[in-house]
């Protein structure tokens, strides 16, 4: 299967519509349009309304949301505990690694984003079995789409056993030059 656009919103989708699936790995050299796509096909869902937007930094979020399409000022602070109106969704933002900002945040909610993953694989820290405690026992969130930026380099087995799918979108097909630089510079700062 190619790791293309159609394939990634095809299985985004099915999983999407699943009602068995509840947590998505969304891999790739598709750096900036990973959680863009899965902003707006929520975007565009009518069963997903509330949800959370977890960054590696309350700072990040501005650039983040600007790659996505959406118009925010880059210099705009997200506060934890506060729901954003974002193009008909509504959003919670918190932090990966100040786990004082998870409390702020609903516990229903209809999706969860956590974006970009791979930061947080990275770092020496002892906060991944209280992350997945977080997100998978303590909130009750129907969709849960974890979504690295640059993945290569990122070992994610210790999330196999809770992952239900995992979907690779790659930049090759639309920009083959932007693909090969992003392993190339993955491999190089490995």
């Amino acid at each position: 299967m190619n790791n293309n656009r159609k394939n990634a919103v095809a299985q985004i989708m099915e999983f999407i519509e699943s009602n068995d699936e509840k947590v998505i790995l969304l891999k790739g050299t598709h750096q900036y349009e990973k959680h863009s796509l899965v902003l707006k096909l929520l975007s565009e869902s009518k069963e997903f309304n509330t949800g959370l937007y977890r960054s590696n930094s309350m700072q990040n979020i501005a650039m983040q949301l600007d790659h996505a399409g959406y118009k925010v000022k880059l210099n705009q602070k997200f506060t934890s505990g506060r729901l954003y109106n974002l193009k008909g969704l509504r959003i919670y933002f918190d932090s990966l690694f100040t786990r004082s900002t998870w409390s702020n945040t609903a516990q229903q909610l209809d999706f969860a984003i956590i974006y970009p993953m791979d930061s947080f694989c990275s770092s020496k820290n002892d906060l991944k079995e209280d992350f997945l405690n977080d997100i998978l026992v303590m909130k009750n969130i129907k969709k849960k789409f974890i979504v690295t930026w640059t993945d290569i380099r990122h070992d994610y087995t210790w999330l196999a056993p809770y992952v239900d799918r995992t979907v690779v979108f790659d930049a090759e097909e639309e920009d083959p030059e932007y693909h090969n630089r992003v392993i190339r510079n993955s491999q190089r700062n490995y």
